[in-house]
């Protein structure tokens, strides 16, 4: 990983972003927090009503202050799920994908139809993603464990096209371009699996 240039707003070539405007754009899941600052609702777990700056500008554990799920004052520390306690923020997917390995995550909470591009990345803030990660996917699956391996660029299996529709052979400008869908084998296989379990 790359190392820190501020242990506070991420990585060199993988910095935190203020999202404050792309949240406050969401007029249609406005809240009001409980000290009375305007928010924005989330939506994977419904109640949970979280400020403007929710995961902008700098790497702090965002879900412990903002999150229904991680409220210390609801639960005993044994019940707090580990992701609470990570630091994270929302970042430039494509930055950080071009330059630095760290990982980033399109947000659940702010999907593609709701009229925003919000993108996150614990490693960014020297953090790790896992534990989030186990907690989506056992909400998502009822507690059933899958695990794949999927090579990371080998056709027929996974590829891009290039704007001329040929297949990309090496990295290049549409690779690291996230609005390339990926095609293949496996990502066939990946939305039959969506199809059937109906998510």
């Amino acid at each position: 990983m790359t190392a820190p240039s501020s242990p506070s707003n991420g990585n060199e070539g993988c910095r935190c972003l203020n999202k404050t405007a792309e949240l406050a754009s969401l007029t249609e899941r406005a809240c009001t927090t409980s000290s009375g600052a305007p928010g924005v609702t989330l939506t994977l777990r419904s109640g949970s009503c979280a400020p403007l700056n929710y995961g902008s500008n700098i790497c702090q554990p965002h879900d412990l202050v903002d999150d229904a799920t991680c409220d210390v004052s609801q639960a005993n520390n044994s019940d707090i799920p580990s992701y609470c306690f990570q630091s994270w923020c929302y970042v430039d997917a494509d930055a950080c994908v071009r330059d630095t390995d760290n990982a980033v995550y399109r947000s659940s909470y702010f999907p593609v139809e709701s009229g925003v591009d919000m993108f996150y990345s614990y490693d960014a803030c020297n953090s790790t993603g896992n534990s989030w990660m186990e907690f989506v996917e056992r909400r998502a699956l009822g507690g059933i464990h899958i695990k794949a391996s999927v090579p990371s660029y080998l056709e027929p299996m996974i590829f891009k096209r290039d704007g001329e529709g040929n297949i990309i052979d090496e990295p290049g400008e549409e690779y690291y371009d996230n609005s390339v869908p990926y095609e293949g084998a496996y990502m066939n296989y990946i939305k039959e699996i969506m199809r059937i379990a109906k998510g």
